[in-house]
């Protein structure tokens, strides 16, 4: 103990730390040497408080190089690279030289044996980022929901340290498991919602360009309630968005993205995805959430990497920009892709120049109606 106490204050680790959070810092120190963390992983650390933590879920302390890990698993190095690139890890001047954690070099190596199967290294390369694009995001949410279990008023570094240590042994066991199963319910899903057709089948090649019906749905006066609510709220309300429409859209409609306070949906049938809308609108009524807006419209897109690309996405995000409270309004393709269907209502058309699209756009309201009802004539449109 008091070669740890010369040690802790001949290390610098408690420079320009005053007050009672020197003290608090040298606790911590303290028990993480207790541990057998060195000065030096304690200096290189942005959090100490999550050390200990860390080691549980996987970080043992060793680094290695880009160089060093390919020649251990006998991968070549510029694949080793190039998937340490998508996974975020830090770039040097000599990137093969670079040190890296060893659980974080290491973390690329199934998405190498996905090279190893054939699959091409720009495509595993892609499915990497996105990996650690949305795992990220994840991980920030676990962070958020660990801190508000464990924080405490006036909780120290120490107590925080060792009440984060025990919650990821208890945690650990859990997340392979979680991810593992919820990756494999989104691949199922994913090949249920992009099943390879005739066409495709017959040239040996993904398509390009594919017919599909894509829609936006919004909160209206979204910036008002900005200036309104706090953000908290805000992120909530989103986030109810969010789950209400995971809620009510099932296959072949396909919930692509949330962007900001709006989301967006695309299918290949269009009436299930026009219904799916209706559902949404009716439903966030009926729950008391802010008016939402909503516009669809039909043509070519592309998917890539589970977003869509092309003139119906962005046709379909300006019908949503100029449809009144409670309403769907679609463009003409979408009206003729739906047809006459009982219990929907149409009125229109309504023609119409929108922000960014050349040509005149001719816009039709869709409605539920009763059994045997009307729909009412009314404009779409603000």
């Amino acid at each position: 103990m008091v070669a740890h106490q010369a040690d802790i204050e001949q290390s610098g680790l408690l420079d320009e730390i005053q007050g009672s959070a020197r003290e608090e810092r040298r606790e911590l120190v303290r028990w993480l040497l207790d541990r057998s963390f060195d000065v030096e992983q304690i200096r290189n650390s942005l959090s100490p408080i999550m050390l200990a933590a860390n080691r549980v879920i996987g970080d043992d302390g060793t680094f290695i190089s880009s160089r060093e890990l390919a020649e251990s698993t006998e991968l070549p190095l510029d694949l080793v690279q190039r998937l340490h690139d998508a996974a975020g890890l830090a770039r040097a001047e000599d990137q093969a030289e670079c040190q890296h954690a060893r659980a974080d070099a290491e973390s690329v190596l199934p998405a190498a044996g996905l090279v190893g199967l054939g699959f091409d290294p720009g495509e595993v390369a892609l499915i990497v980022r996105l990996l650690v694009d949305g795992l990220t995001r994840v991980a920030m949410a676990m962070r958020q929901a660990a801190l508000k279990t464990l924080l405490t008023p006036g909780a120290t570094e120490l107590q925080l340290a060792v009440a984060l240590e025990a919650l990821a042994l208890e945690t650990e066991p859990l997340l392979d498991p979680m991810i593992n199963r919820l990756a494999r319910r989104a691949l199922r899903h994913s090949f249920a919602t992009e099943a390879v057709d005739t066409a495709e089948r017959a040239a040996g090649t993904l398509a390009g360009a594919r017919p599909v019906t894509v829609a936006f749905a919004d909160f209206v006066g979204f910036t008002r309630l900005g200036e309104a609510l706090p953000p908290q709220d805000l992120v909530k309300l989103a986030g109810r968005l969010a789950a209400l429409t995971r809620r009510v859209v099932g296959e072949p409609v396909q919930f692509v993205k949330t962007i900001g306070d709006a989301v967006m949906l695309v299918s290949p049938d269009a009436e299930k995805l026009m219904n799916a809308v209706l559902e949404l609108l009716d439903t966030a009524a009926a729950e008391q959430l802010p008016q939402l807006r909503a516009g669809a419209a039909t043509g070519l897109a592309v998917s890539r990497a589970g977003d869509w690309y092309g003139s119906a996405v962005n046709l379909a995000s300006r019908v949503a920009g100029v449809a009144r409270p409670g309403v769907l309004l679609v463009t003409e393709s979408t009206r003729v892709a739906v047809g006459d269907r009982q219990g929907v209502g149409w009125s229109g058309p309504k023609v119409a120049q929108l922000r960014g699209v050349r040509e005149e756009v001719r816009l039709f309201y869709a409605t539920r109606v009763p059994h045997g009802g009307r729909a009412l004539a009314r404009s779409g449109m603000s």
